[in-house]
């Protein structure tokens, strides 16, 4: 009897392993049929992932090695935004043709739009298991804090049906705070998932707005006294090709009372627009970036609030692989400026899974999030030991910034270092000590 239920056991079990695995054949399919009803004008990136996920050997290693396959040599990390990227423009020549064609096709191509997405989750599912965690050393913090008290307001661009589904599944999301009319946008949402995953018990304030009304967001932001830290994975807000005068003095204002984390961008260059180390090493150009004006924005504002009251509450977020061991291909790095050398931070956020998107995410973008949410379970750790918010603030920072892990990779690239969690709670723990 006992043989019997163990080969119906292993029979569902193999089953339920094929069951599960990326369907490469009906993908490919899919794919084609896509192709033909859009028409796709140009080379696609979908078959070359198809192609290599059938020569990968995924049985040659185990573990750690596994995942260095996996992630560092094919990049499965980035296979999935590819897929996606390929689903929207695809849906998108869908729309140009004929009325007629689309209502005639659209049962097939909704179906195979369909085949392709999930092929795609199909794969974001395998590979999870094997994607670096986040490299925080924020495992003693998380057992005894989760940021309940604390409120982050996440000024960046939402998707509403998103952040709707987010909000059914954390009660402690708020209600989306508009300013003018800002563009649907799945970033922020990611930003949210990214807080939430580290600190679940933060309460956090979504904040969107268009060009025209982003001083109006950093005045309700500077005016909310219970929210204690801001994350800003946007640029700063630029006038006439300077720095905003009247966003400089919000966020001057903002960082006497709040912590404020900032991605410092995804350039590929320093602050003074050279090639990063790793880029020149590998003999790849200049990236380039829509965004390269918030690199003399950061600098113009680091220099007027040098020295200010709260100067210090201002953290920035290096983005680095996914392994550490080198700063992203695309990330912005400090150089050898010293005042952002000092508040920033190297963080892995190459290949952050977001639940919203269903997708490793890459970028800054998503660095800094990460730093917000360890600086709330701090504050949440400063209040249980009884610090006012007055104190908390500074406190956190300074400890953040006191214990940051050097990189062998030089300030210049890295900043301060990579955040260290434990030691930052120990240097809070440790000075309630001597207040007492």
């Amino acid at each position: 009897m006992n043989k019997i239920v163990l080969v119906v056991l292993l029979i569902v079990l193999s089953v339920k392993v094929f069951a599960s695995d990326p369907n490469v054949d009906q993908a490919r399919a899919s794919l084609q049929v896509v192709k033909e009803l859009t028409p796709w004008p140009w080379e696609e990136p979908v078959t070359p992932i198809l192609d290599d996920y059938l020569a990968a050997d995924f049985d040659q290693y185990q573990g750690w090695a596994k995942s260095l396959y996996m992630v560092d040599e094919l990049k499965m990390h980035k296979w999935g935004q590819s897929i996606t990227e390929f689903i929207v423009l695809a849906e998108l020549l869908y729309t140009f043709q004929p009325e007629d064609y689309q209502e005639e096709n659209r049962l097939t191509f909704e179906t195979a739009i369909a085949d392709l997405d999930m092929f795609r989750m199909e794969l974001n599912e395998f590979l999870y298991p094997y994607v670096p965690s986040y490299n925080l050393k924020h495992q003693n913090l998380v057992r005894h804090f989760d940021g309940e008290g604390i409120v982050i307001g996440v000024f960046d661009l939402f998707d509403p049906v998103r952040l709707q589904e987010q909000r059914e599944r954390h009660p402690n999301i708020e209600a989306e705070v508009q300013f003018g009319d800002p563009i649907t946008f799945l970033h922020g949402n990611t930003v949210i998932d990214i807080i939430l995953d580290i600190a679940p018990k933060a309460t956090i304030v979504p904040i969107s707005t268009e060009s025209k009304t982003y001083n109006e967001a950093m005045a309700y932001m500077r005016n909310r006294d219970d929210i204690d830290v801001i994350n800003m994975s946007r640029a700063f807000h630029i006038t006439n090709d300077q720095l905003d005068p009247e966003f400089s003095e919000h966020l001057s204002h903002i960082l006497q009372s709040k912590l404020f984390t900032k991605s410092i961008g995804n350039t590929g260059t320093d602050l003074e627009g050279e090639n990063t180390d790793v880029r020149k090493r590998l003999g790849l150009p200049p990236l380039g970036s829509f965004f390269t004006y918030d690199l003399d924005l950061i600098k113009a504002f680091l220099q007027q609030n040098q020295g200010a009251p709260g100067s210090q509450n201002l953290m920035f977020a290096i983005n680095l692989q996914p392994f550490s061991n080198e700063v992203s291909l695309t990330a912005t790095v400090p150089g050898y400026n010293p005042l952002a050398i000092k508040r920033s931070f190297a963080i892995s956020g190459d290949a952050v899974y977001s639940v919203s998107s269903h997708n490793f995410e890459s970028g800054s973008s998503f660095a800094a999030p990460q730093l917000a949410a360890i600086s709330a379970l701090l504050l949440d750790a400063a209040d249980h030991y009884g610090y006012s918010s007055g104190e908390a603030v500074p406190l956190v920072a300074q400890s953040l910034q006191g214990t940051a892990r050097r990189s062998h990779l030089g300030a210049n690239n890295t900043g301060l270092g990579l955040v260290d969690a434990h030691k930052a709670l120990a240097k809070l723990i440790q000075s309630s000590r001597r207040v007492e």
